[in-house]
């Protein structure tokens, strides 16, 4: 909606103090353990970040750095408590250069084949940007809850509660 990219994700996962009282749980864990606001133990936050390769608003990259960052820094025998998820280098999309960068060339390349990827890449996040534009438009006419995705349909999905709210609070 806004037209901004970013090329950069951080991702935070804070660790629940059920890792550490649950005696099983404590007893698995060998890691640091950090000191929380209440001054309660709690296993050390896992944090990462990860490069997109360039700038994108393009939800499926950004998406799928997320889930490869998560797997990479979490530790799957805790539970965590909560996620903190920041984008770095935002810039108007606007604000971008339009030209590539340079490349070596070499003999043993097909070019031609490379040629066609980029363009099938190139339309597949032209039709993304498309598809973002249509569903915020939409969103924007008809609200927050016009459209959903089947899992924000299940029992104990927040999606339909949270769009309601005002600050956190019931509107």
């Amino acid at each position: 909606d806004k037209g901004l990219v970013t090329d950069q994700i951080v991702l935070t996962v804070g660790y629940d103090i059920e890792n550490l009282t649950d005696p099983e749980r404590s007893r698995a864990y060998h890691g640091d353990v950090t000191v929380d606001r209440y001054g309660r133990r709690i296993p050390k936050h896992a944090h990462g970040t990860a490069n997109l390769g360039g700038h994108t608003a393009s939800s499926k990259a950004i998406v799928s750095a997320v889930a490869a960052l998560f797997d990479r820094i979490v530790n799957p025998a805790l539970l965590v408590r909560r996620l903190y998820l920041s984008a770095n280098h935002i810039v108007p999309e606007i604000s971008l250069p339009r030209h590539e960068s340079p490349e070596q060339l070499d003999f043993f390349s097909d070019y031609a084949s490379q040629e066609k990827r980029r363009a099938e890449e190139a339309a597949e996040r032209e039709r993304e940007k498309r598809r973002q534009q249509a569903v915020l438009a939409i969103k924007k006419k008809y609200g927050k809850n016009a459209i959903l995705k089947g899992m924000d349909l299940e029992e104990g999905a927040t999606a339909r509660d949270r769009n309601g709210q005002i600050g956190g609070h019931k509107a």
